[in-house]
């Protein structure tokens, strides 16, 4: 049986439009399996996390990769903002009530099945939780029942996104709990650290490799990754 969901929010996978900071380096060809790669394996993780898998991308047609979520709709709005909040709020509607929902994106491929189990279990004891990049935004966002709209946070150019969802958070009497930091990956750096990541990881019993990624990045020859 699963308990809580994970949400997904993701672009469409279509050349040109997807991780146009690594596109510069790697070209439009190689990005594009690169980014199919994170999204497969970020699907993988939340299954093997045990818990109801959405996907939300950006409206298009058809494509693979929505055969591995269990729920699949369209982004809905105009503005970043507005697509986020409708994303958690159309998934809480599909759902239980009180079930609680994280949400991550398509650039953290690395991030394993135990941990996304443990935001939601940390969402037994609170009423959101919130994982930290390395860049002051965020890579993880959960609440533990009907989602609170957070599409203000992206309109304050001058205030970092994770002191504004902290603020916004508390405002509204949000009982809020923190994860361990990661890091995106947006750019070649970002990349080559993931490539580092996966092979330290190799060989390790239990730990999680983000199989589809590592094919890709090996295949690709662009890295070698350590033996």
């Amino acid at each position: 049986m699963t308990y809580g969901a994970v949400l997904i929010f993701a672009r469409r996978p279509e050349l040109g439009k997807v991780k146009t900071r690594l596109e510069s380096r790697l070209g439009k060809q190689l990005t594009l399996a690169v980014y199919r790669a994170f999204l497969a394996d970020t699907l993988e993780a939340a299954r093997q996390g045990n818990a109801t898998v959405i996907l939300a991308h950006t409206p298009g047609p058809r494509f693979p990769e929505q055969d591995l979520a269990d729920l699949v709709i369209e982004q809905r709005g105009i503005t970043f903002g507005e697509r986020f909040d409708s994303a958690f709020e159309d998934s809480a509607n599909l759902l239980r009530k009180q079930t609680p929902i994280v949400l991550i994106g398509a650039d953290t491929p690395h991030l394993s099945p135990d941990s996304l189990r443990d935001a939601i279990d940390t969402l037994g004891g609170c009423g959101a939780v919130i994982g930290q990049n390395f860049t002051n935004g965020f890579y993880l966002l959960g609440f533990a029942s009907y989602p609170v709209p957070v599409s203000e946070v992206f309109s304050y150019p001058s205030i970092e996104e994770t002191v504004a969802l902290q603020r916004l958070l508390h405002t509204a009497g949000i009982v809020t709990r923190y994860l361990t930091l990661q890091f995106d990956i947006d750019t070649l750096k970002d990349l080559v650290r993931l490539v580092h990541l996966i092979g330290a990881s190799k060989g390790q019993v239990g730990k999680w490799i983000p199989k589809n990624t590592r094919d890709v990045l090996v295949d690709s020859g662009i890295i070698q990754l350590a033996a």
